[in-house]
């Protein structure tokens, strides 16, 4: 207890430092934890990619409608055959005051397919070859791949200067913020770049992402005035900031789905009757009413209905809640008295009370669960990494296209850490690439069924995203992806 204590004394005596510094132009953001990495190939954590947004860019990026708009690159062409793109840079600068250059973008990107370098050197893997040209790049895929545009908006195609070091701790980007200073577990400065080929200046001269775990001493800070902007407010302290006068809350769907993943090469989660008892055991409507407030949607597939072109919404009926079904399903594993533990991201406290919830309707089948409450980086580096977890929870961020969501299913696929495998999903994920309108709609809603079936994980809901700030706060951009849009806020 007195740990905790002294934790938040800390974070008030570090808020209260720098709320001297709150003028006009600097904005207090409250956020629950450090980034991991800030080398574009290395990070894996969506936390990171919400301050980084910032930071760096790609030759295209993101839009809050979900579209894709040129960032480095003015515009691009595609040949007849659908395998060769070709990139027009625009005039910019690095944050170091270098020029982007042509070789620059060929350096950044052949780095993040090096699967000696790169963790998620798959994702770019439809790349064949990519060739410097005067004032342009042009790169050649395998095959024509319908989700390539939207890969090149992600964190680990971001651009940055050739033989550039320590970006772990030193990120040098081309974006309207560059990180001035971070202390870890404390905080991160972001100061503005004046020199942003936009020509636009940031209202915020600096953005300061706090690191305040615990989403009371966020709340408090916010009303304080110490933290002007929450951008993921949890639900369980919105009615803390309902109706206080000078906060507003703005929400919109999160793109999000949470799930207790499990670990499908482990015994005895191996069988199927068991991932399936672990399904029909729990109570979704009751985890939402309990861990959410009732706020946000019950999922029965890999895919938020945020995506309302490609979501499955026929799946209710697939992993109904059966506790009496789920008890048969365990007797003929024999698993009736199944232990095993359950591994909770502590920082998250949705996904620790989805858990605490979830436990106990287990446990109300025979089942015996141990909880394990582990900070974020061991979670990324046991569960994530490792894959030593029996069942875990977390919440997989949303993207611009299904594809970069329902590759991670696949064999073999770097971020399947649910060791799942599936013949005929592997297919249809390849499938998908190659067919559009109508065809491709139909391939993705096949494999979300194969997914709820099949169960490489138990799928929770898609909560709400509940951004918190100062009422005088203009100019919030939701996006379908995790990232915080400083460059659009004003007062």
């Amino acid at each position: 207890m007195w740990k905790q204590m002294s934790r938040m004394a800390v974070f008030f005596l570090l808020i209260f430092a720098l709320g001297s510094l709150a003028a006009a132009q600097v904005l207090n953001i409250a956020i629950p934890q450090d980034p991991d990495s800030f080398d574009p190939i290395q990070t894996v954590a969506a936390a990171t990619s919400e301050v980084a947004f910032n930071i760096y860019e790609g030759l295209v990026k993101a839009t809050p409608d979900g579209g894709v708009e040129g960032a480095l690159a003015t515009h691009w062409t595609v040949d007849q055959g659908g395998t060769k793109y070709t990139f027009y840079l625009r005039e910019a600068y690095f944050h170091d005051g270098r020029p982007v250059r042509a070789a620059d973008v060929v350096n950044s990107l052949n780095r993040a397919r090096d699967p000696e370098l790169a963790v998620r050197a798959g994702e770019l893997s439809m790349i064949k070859e990519i060739r410097e040209l005067e004032k342009a790049v042009e790169i050649e895929l395998h095959e024509p791949h319908g989700a390539f545009i939207y890969a090149l908006t992600e964190i680990y195609a971001s651009i940055y200067p050739e033989g550039a070091e320590g970006l772990s701790r030193q990120p040098i980007g081309t974006g309207p913020y560059y990180l001035s200073e971070w202390r870890p577990n404390q905080h991160l400065e972001l100061s503005r770049f004046d020199q942003h080929w936009s020509g636009q200046k940031p209202y915020f001269q600096q953005a300061v992402f706090l690191i305040i775990p615990d989403e009371n001493s966020m709340v408090l800070n916010l009303k304080a005035g110490r933290v002007q902007l929450i951008p993921r407010l949890e639900v369980s302290v919105l009615h803390q900031v309902q109706g206080n006068a000078g906060i507003k809350v703005q929400a919109s769907p999160m793109n999000l789905v949470q799930l207790f993943a499990v670990n499908n090469a482990r015994p005895p989660f191996d069988d199927l009757r068991v991932r399936r008892a672990l399904a029909l055991g729990l109570n979704r409507e009751e985890i939402l009413l309990g861990a959410a407030w009732g706020e946000g949607a019950i999922l029965d597939s890999a895919l938020s209905p945020a995506m309302a072109g490609f979501y499955n919404n026929n799946l209710s009926d697939v992993n109904p809640y059966d506790p009496k079904r789920a008890k048969e399903l365990l007797r003929e594993a024999g698993q009736e008295g199944l232990r095993f533990t359950l591994t909770l991201p502590a920082n998250y406290p949705l996904h620790v009370q989805t858990g605490e919830l979830a436990a106990q309707q287990w446990e109300q089948l025979g089942l015996e669960v141990d909880l394990e409450i582990v900070e974020w980086g061991t979670w990324l580096e046991r569960v994530y990494t490792q894959r030593d977890y029996d069942v875990s929870i977390i919440g997989l961020a949303g993207r611009l296209d299904p594809h970069a969501i329902l590759v991670r299913y696949t064999t073999g696929n770097s971020r399947n850490f649910f060791n799942f495998s599936n013949s005929r999903y592997d297919e249809l994920i390849e499938l998908g690439l190659r067919a559009e309108g109508e065809e491709r709609r139909a391939i993705y809603l096949e494999a979300q069924e194969i997914l709820a079936r099949e169960l490489p994980g138990v799928f929770v809901m898609d909560p709400p995203q509940l951004a918190a700030m100062e009422e005088g706060i203009q100019g919030w951009l939701s996006y379908p992806t995790y990232v915080v849009d400083v460059a659009a806020l004003y007062k």
